[in-house]
């Protein structure tokens, strides 16, 4: 009895021990596959860390203050110009701004008022805007876009724009103030023809002029098509011509034309 005893526990106590044994095998699979993850995403967080400092001191490399002494001197080799005292490479298009270039005169210098005046004289090859409009200021400043797809900034011009640690003046502030005035105005001008948009118009020698509405005229696209009324343009302090859908509702703020039925799509003007 006590042989058979001691042998039936021996199959329980083998059983026992495999289960042990495979279940600290087990465990010991699950602590190296968690510190294999662990190591993984260490190194990928230290070398993301080593990316972006390499990113920062690129950038800092990379950002160059310019003196005007120094810009002059890229005008051959190399070719740099600035804009509103952004300095742009522009070697690659020596067809523009070599010595024979039509563009040459804007190299090595910042000649942003010569952007809206076309000029080439001393007065208007200066980066100096005063006396220009809002308007004017803001076309500038879309070449300043421009010329930021198009080719690589390379750093900026110490002086009007920019003061010799690289940070914005209030002369650039008052550019992006023209720039954000232009951009509310041309908001609101959208607004208004979303509204009352403005009619086709064609001149001929004959005829003279006639104006007409349409489901699209003025380019913007609706389900009514409106009558012809005169509107004045305070801000451009000229009339033009709007498509009204109410005319009950005007409240004098548009003039019927001359001769023209207040009911039709298209008049002629005569005077």
């Amino acid at each position: 009895m006590s042989t058979i005893g001691k042998n039936n526990k021996k199959p329980d106590e083998s059983v026992n021990q495999s289960s042990s044994s495979n279940q600290s095998s087990f465990s010991n699979y699950k602590w190296w596959l968690a510190s294999f993850v662990l190591i993984i995403i260490i190194s990928f967080i230290g070398q993301r860390q080593i990316n972006n400092d390499n990113n920062n001191n690129s950038n800092i490399k990379s950002e160059r203050l310019f003196t005007l002494d120094e810009l002059q001197t890229f005008t051959k080799d190399e070719l740099y110009l600035a804009i509103l005292g952004h300095v742009f490479n522009v070697t690659s298009a020596p067809r523009f701004y070599s010595s024979t270039g039509s563009y040459k005169f804007y190299t090595g210098r910042d000649a942003s008022r010569s952007f809206h005046t076309g000029g080439t004289s001393s007065e208007d090859l200066t980066d100096d805007l005063t006396g220009l409009t809002d308007e004017d200021i803001a076309g500038v400043y879309g070449w300043l876009t421009f010329y930021k797809k198009q080719y690589p900034q390379i750093g900026k011009l110490i002086g009007r724009y920019f003061d010799s640690n690289g940070e914005l003046t209030e002369h650039f502030n008052n550019v992006l103030t023209s720039v954000n005035i232009i951009e509310k105005e041309k908001e609101e001008k959208a607004r208004f023809e979303k509204q009352w948009p403005p009619c086709n118009s064609e001149w001929s020698h004959d005829a003279g002029r006639r104006v007409w509405c349409t489901e699209k005229s003025g380019g913007i696209e609706r389900t009514w098509t409106g009558v012809p009324r005169r509107a004045y343009d305070s801000a451009t302090k000229t009339e033009r011509c709007v498509c009204v859908q109410n005319t009950n509702e005007q409240n004098g703020r548009f003039k019927q034309y001359k001769d023209c039925s207040p009911t039709s799509v298209e008049c002629k003007i005569l005077d």
